[in-house]
């Protein structure tokens, strides 16, 4: 379970979209600010990830502020296809460099229409940590939550171990 070299991941690659969507991201975790937004993370950042199949590993253990959640009942059967892939997030027109990738579900994620107006208890989207849904939109603290689109490319960032 290694992080591949991130400047290598610094720039949008040409690889081949895995999935696309829109919705809206939120917050669950940060690494480095633990507390933050007048929340806690230090409870979530012990949380296992839906990645880490064979091996438990925990947001903390990973080290990194660039785990992804996606919706959960996509994730569960395609551990393989989306685990570690590269999430290149657009928030009002702009690309995101930061090297994001799939690493947990988000139950939330899994709910309402792409159209839907946000609803916290499901719309479809994707969690991010603080920091990095903070650097898409100064507006995250205040809003909680942030418009964005976003595609999983078929470039491996981080290696889980998916397999039994």
């Amino acid at each position: 379970m290694k992080l591949l070299t991130l400047a290598l991941a610094s720039t949008v690659s040409g690889a081949a979209t895995i999935f696309k969507g829109r919705g809206y991201g939120t917050y669950y975790y940060d690494i480095k600010k633990v507390q933050a937004c007048g929340t806690d993370f230090s409870n979530q950042n012990k949380g296992y990830v839906e990645c880490s199949f064979t091996q438990p590993l925990s947001l903390n253990q990973m080290n990194t502020n660039y785990v992804v959640a996606m919706s959960n009942t996509q994730l569960k059967g395609n551990l393989d296809k989306y685990c570690g892939k590269r999430v290149v997030v657009t928030v009002n027109g702009k690309k995101s460099p930061l090297p994001l990738f799939i690493g947990d579900g988000c139950e939330r994620c899994a709910g309402g229409k792409p159209n839907g107006p946000w609803n916290p208890i499901g719309a479809p989207g994707l969690d991010f940590s603080y920091s990095v849904l903070s650097e898409l939109s100064p507006q995250a603290c205040f809003a909680g939550h942030i418009d964005l689109s976003w595609e999983i490319v078929d470039e491996t960032l981080y290696h889980f171990n998916t397999t039994l």
